[in-house]
């Protein structure tokens, strides 16, 4: 079961992080050792194509602790977008947080 969470970005910003944490289902930090962590990112009126895919850093995988590090042009159009996080092992893939992303113009 995804964990969901909303963030808000601005336009054109990049070089740093979006973190999250991986739980189980009864509320306790989820143990992400040995998982490939994917973050994907669509229009919802798009939803065979990515704007963003790319791979998270697990930083402490017993925590369930990870980010993804925003590159240049990843949020580069104003708008709402859905996300999803998957963790990836041993041929089973599993969405374990989404939510919308919101890219607000810069100032």
């Amino acid at each position: 079961m995804a964990n969901t969470d909303n963030i808000s970005v601005q336009k054109d910003d990049y070089g740093y992080n979006l973190s999250w944490t991986a739980y189980d289902n009864d509320g306790s930090a989820r143990n992400i050792t040995g998982k490939t962590i994917t973050l994907k990112v669509w229009n919802p009126n798009i939803p065979g194509t990515l704007l963003v895919e790319g791979e998270c850093t697990v930083d402490v995988a017993a925590s369930g602790t990870y980010h993804y590090s925003v590159q240049d042009g990843d949020f580069d159009t104003v708008g709402s977008y859905l996300y999803d996080t998957e963790s990836t092992s041993s041929g089973v893939v599993e969405s374990i947080n989404s939510g919308w992303i919101t890219v607000r113009e810069s100032g």
